[in-house]
């Protein structure tokens, strides 16, 4: 059964990325057609809610839109709507866990890192899916890989780009790719400094 989601909010967290609507489908494992119906239409399953969330990396509460309060409706009513709310979270939240349990591991990272076209490191790392792992240039720059595993089978890697600036490390960037398991994807940044990085990762599975 379809659900009511902020049409707008998905809209906005996606052109916040600098996103179209076929590379959203294909981070959260949709097609471009239910892309296509929750922006124009505010509605999806509750499988297609929770693929947004975890790319969007956001509640599902926080798409969905929001029931305005029921003034003069019978105290009876209202609560039966709160009630009915909580399962329905319920629901949904357990539906997550056990996706993410059903993906839950390793995975390794072969990462390269480069600095105006100088080489500046090739790392190799294992991330536990859904945490970090960094890679620190000190007085250049680091680098965090986020992955989490698709239900296709896929890597999506969210990765965050600092720089010091100012005796503070600075937010250059912050892109996600969707990665075969065991194929190097790059992306490149450029600071506002000018500086333009080039990271490339190979994600694979540790099975």
């Amino acid at each position: 059964m379809d659900m009511q989601i902020d049409s707008n909010r998905v809209k906005s967290e996606r052109e916040r990325r600098a996103w179209s609507q076929e590379h959203l489908a294909a981070a959260a494992g949709l097609s471009l057609r239910t892309v296509q119906r929750v922006e124009n239409a505010g509605s999806a399953s509750p499988e297609t809610l929770r693929a947004l969330a975890a790319v969007f990396e956001t509640d599902v509460a926080a798409l969905r839109v929001q029931a305005e309060p029921l003034v003069q409706a019978p105290v009876r009513r209202v609560r039966g709507w709160r009630y009915a709310a909580i399962a329905a979270s319920a629901v949904v939240a357990l539906g997550m866990l056990i996706t993410r349990d059903a993906h839950a591991g390793e995975v390794q990272l072969d990462v390269g890192v480069t600095l105006n076209d100088a080489k500046l490191s090739q790392s190799q790392v294992v991330a536990t899916e859904g945490k970090s792992a960094e890679i620190r240039l000190d007085g250049q720059v680091r680098v965090f890989v986020n992955p989490a595993v698709t239900q296709q089978g896929q890597i999506l890697l969210s990765i965050r780009v600092e720089e010091p600036s100012g005796g503070k490390w600075v937010e250059v960037a912050e892109p996600r790719l969707l990665a075969a398991n065991d194929t190097t994807t790059e992306v490149n940044v450029t600071s506002p400094k000018g500086n333009k990085f080039r990271i490339t990762i190979r994600p694979r599975q540790v099975l």
